[in-house]
C-alpha cells in the first residue's frame, strides 16, 4: 500500500499548477531574462575580445622579435663588409710595399742614384694607380690655382712677384679627392 500512496504523492507533485505570476513580476521576469541573454552575449564579445588581443599581442611580439634579429643581423653583415674592405686595402698595399722594400734594397746595393729614384718613382706611381683604381681616389697639386677654402689650407701667406693676390704660390703636402668628395685639402701657401 504504500507504494501507491507514493505514487499518487508523485503525480500531485507533478500535476502541482505553478504559482500565477503578477503582471509585474512577469514583466520583471522578462527583463531579467533578456538581461541574462544580453550578458551572455556580452561575456561572448568579452572572450572574442580577449582572444583577439592576445592574437594581436603575440603578433606583435613576433614583429618585434623579428626587427630585432633583423638589426643585429644587418649589424653583423656591415662589421664583415668593414672586415673585408679593409682587408682589401691591406692586400692591395702588400705588393707596393714589397716594391719599396725591393727599391730600398736595390739602392743599398746600387751606388747609382739615377737607377734608385726610377725605382721609387714607378712604386709611388703604383701607389697612385692603386688608390684610383680601389676608390677613385685622385692626388691633385694647386699650384697656380685661385685659393679656395673647400681644396685648400692657407699654411702661410707671401708676397710673390710671379703670382696675383690669392694665387698658390706652393704646396706642402698635396690634397686628395675621392670623386667631388675631398679627402684631405691641399696644404698650401698663397700669394698677398
Amino acid at each position: 500500500m504504500t507504494e501507491k500512496v507514493a505514487k499518487k504523492t508523485a503525480k500531485a507533485k507533478k500535476a502541482a499548477p505553478k504559482p500565477k505570476l503578477t503582471a509585474k513580476e512577469k514583466t520583471l521576469t522578462k527583463k531579467v531574462e533578456k538581461l541574462e541573454e544580453n550578458v551572455e552575449k556580452l561575456t561572448d564579445e568579452l572572450v572574442d575580445q580577449q582572444l583577439r588581443v592576445q592574437a594581436a599581442e603575440e603578433k606583435m611580439l613576433r614583429v618585434v622579435a623579428e626587427y630585432e634579429n633583423g638589426k643585429k643581423r644587418v649589424e653583423r653583415e656591415k662589421e664583415r663588409s668593414l672586415v673585408f674592405a679593409k682587408d682589401r686595402v691591406l692586400m692591395g698595399l702588400f705588393p707596393i710595399i714589397d716594391n719599396l722594400e725591393r727599391s730600398a734594397q736595390y739602392e743599398q746595393d746600387s751606388a747609382d742614384s739615377e737607377n734608385s729614384s726610377k725605382g721609387i718613382v714607378l712604386v709611388l706611381e703604383q701607389i697612385k694607380k692603386f688608390l684610383k683604381d680601389t676608390d677613385d681616389v685622385e692626388v691633385f697639386d694647386p699650384i697656380g690655382e685661385p685659393f679656395d677654402p673647400e681644396l685648400h689650407e692657407a699654411m702661410a701667406m707671401q708676397p710673390s712677384d710671379e703670382y696675383e693676390p690669392g694665387k698658390i704660390i706652393q704646396v706642402f703636402e698635396k690634397g686628395y679627392k675621392s670623386g667631388d668628395r675631398v679627402l684631405r685639402a691641399a696644404k698650401v701657401v698663397v700669394s698677398q
